[in-house]
């Protein structure tokens, strides 16, 4: 049975935790809230802001959100876009995870290939190519001593696993 509730960008994040901590960028010695067996992964969907901020309060984040985008002539083709805000109080620790994303993801087919590899056997999705769509500067503190913010946005592509006859995922 096709399991419909996992997407693309589950895979995106999942490469981009994996790569923050392999850098030393993000412990995840740091993401265990009180009363929590297993530890948060700090990238999370911007509308768990709150729930994030309450359980770790003052620790750096990266929220997410995401845009399918049309579907070109080859159907079995997707392309999305996800929009990233890294979260910190410190703007120095923002621009470096903001470098590190941008060598991340700005390497096309190469990136691809990459996140290919992590994601092999288990992900339905084989992607294509990665490209840095924008990178803002980072967006001052609301309240004196608050978080700042800097948006990165990245295009890419992927197809999903098909039945041969129907055309339907797998």
């Amino acid at each position: 049975m096709v399991d419909y509730t996992y997407v693309a960008s589950y895979d995106v994040r999942k490469v981009l935790w994996e790569e923050l901590q392999n850098s030393g960028l993000f412990s995840i010695n740091d993401y265990y809230a009180d009363g929590f067996a297993d530890p948060l992964i700090p990238i999370i969907p911007t509308q768990q802001v709150p729930e994030f901020n309450n359980l770790l309060p003052g620790a750096k984040y990266i929220t997410y959100d995401v845009l399918l985008k049309h579907h070109p002539v080859q159907w079995w083709m997707s392309e999305e876009t996800m929009t990233f805000e890294v979260v910190s109080r410190d703007s120095g620790e923002i621009q470096t995870v903001i470098n590190f994303m941008t060598d991340l993801f700005r390497r096309y087919d190469q990136t691809a290939r990459d996140v290919n590899l992590q994601l092999i056997p288990e992900s339905p999705y084989t992607f294509h190519f990665f490209r840095i769509e924008s990178s803002d500067p980072i967006q001052a503190f609301q309240n004196e001593g608050g978080f700042m913010n800097a948006p990165f946005v990245i295009d890419y592509s992927y197809s999903r696993d098909l039945d041969p006859i129907t055309g339907r995922y797998l």
